[in-house]
């Protein structure tokens, strides 16, 4: 059961990291860029790229089409924006991926 605890606590570690690097790739590649900013599109597209540990193994998430827009620079207040936006989509989905993680963990326990 440790070995189990210790396993799952080593790929958090490991899935933190990749959003570490996501992030600083994304960080790097704007500096590059001319805008110097990133859209929501390329965001999730980016996003996409990297596996999601609450999906089961082998589930595939749903791949959003996103409407084509035309380049543009973003502000600050824009990115906060769409970072909420975001962030707002995938709480309850994560949210309720605890809950049944944590649940399922609980009843193995008893």
């Amino acid at each position: 059961m440790n070995d189990d605890r210790e396993s799952r606590k080593q790929a958090l570690l490991r899935e933190l990291g990749d959003i570490q690097s996501l992030l600083d790739d994304m960080e790097s590649s704007a500096a590059t860029k001319t805008g110097g900013a990133l859209d929501s599109d390329q965001i999730r597209k980016l996003a996409s790229e990297r596996a999601n540990p609450f999906l089961s193994p082998g589930a595939t998430p749903p791949t959003p089409s996103p409407a084509p827009r035309p380049a543009q620079q973003l502000g600050s207040a824009e990115i906060d924006r769409i970072v909420d936006s975001l962030v707002e989509e995938a709480l309850p989905k994560l949210e309720k991926a605890l809950r049944l993680r944590l649940r399922d963990a609980l009843r193995r326990k008893n």
